[in-house]
């Protein structure tokens, strides 16, 4: 990484090594949490599709995996941010105002960044947390919306996840449904036991019922209906 400078003004960048396999959303959300004001850079010898839009979904500014030049690393580093649009916060139309949008998406985890990037740029327009609107929503939107594409519909590109959110200065209202053949949530193993430790599969479910207030599945498991309320809020 000698010789490469950041346009940014920013006063640190942190770059996180990560052997191959070793991938775990909690461990980088608590590191992205404890450095919400500072860019954080992955290097990483593999990383699939999937470990790569989940790394996105938590905030992280780039990723680094071979084979790479400098001149890819340079514009890793210098990001997208003058291309950015503005968007100016108004007191009373966040206090008063609400959103609300339906996407029909395809089976593609391709799809999931661009509802990532809505939730986080309206919960943060809205007034939550940094550490929810960067970090926590976007993170549980990709368990969720992955787990509908990948479990739920089982990659079948013909089949589509519905979903449906509604955000306001109080709380934000998420439902995704998929059309699969559903699932029993309560079989589901918890990765915080012994024998699960060491599991690639079943922490996602766990991570949305810990961040979210409330979390309903219906439908035969289809449906996921999740609530969280703005802790900033005020009447």
């Amino acid at each position: 990484m000698r010789g490469i400078k950041s346009k940014r003004a920013v006063s640190c960048n942190m770059l996180m090594f990560l052997p191959a396999g070793t991938f775990d959303a909690s461990k980088t959300r608590l590191v992205r949490l404890a450095q919400i004001d500072s860019p954080i850079y992955i290097v990483t010898r593999e990383c699939s599709e999937k470990d790569y839009m989940t790394y996105l979904a938590l905030g992280v500014s780039g990723i680094f995996h071979p084979p790479f030049t400098r001149g890819d690393v340079q514009r890793v580093l210098n990001g997208r941010k003058a291309e950015e649009i503005p968007f100016p916060r108004n007191y009373e139309l966040t206090r008063e105002g609400q959103v609300r949008f339906d996407f029909l998406l395809p089976s593609k985890l391709s799809r999931i960044l661009g509802i990532n990037r809505l939730v986080s740029l309206l919960t943060a327009e809205f007034g939550f947390p940094p550490e929810d609107s960067t970090v926590n929503l976007p993170l549980v939107m990709d368990e969720a919306l992955s787990n509908a594409i990948q479990h739920g519909n089982k990659g079948n590109d013909k089949l589509k996840v519905h979903v449906r959110v509604y955000i306001s200065s109080r709380r934000i209202c998420i439902q995704v449904e998929d059309q699969g053949e559903g699932f029993i949530p309560y079989e589901t193993r918890d990765p915080t036991e012994r024998e699960n430790i060491y599991r690639e599969s079943g922490r996602g479910i766990y991570l949305i019922r810990e961040l979210m207030d409330s979390v309903v599945f219906k439908q035969g498991g289809r449906i996921l209906e999740m609530e969280k309320k703005n802790p900033f809020y005020k009447e």
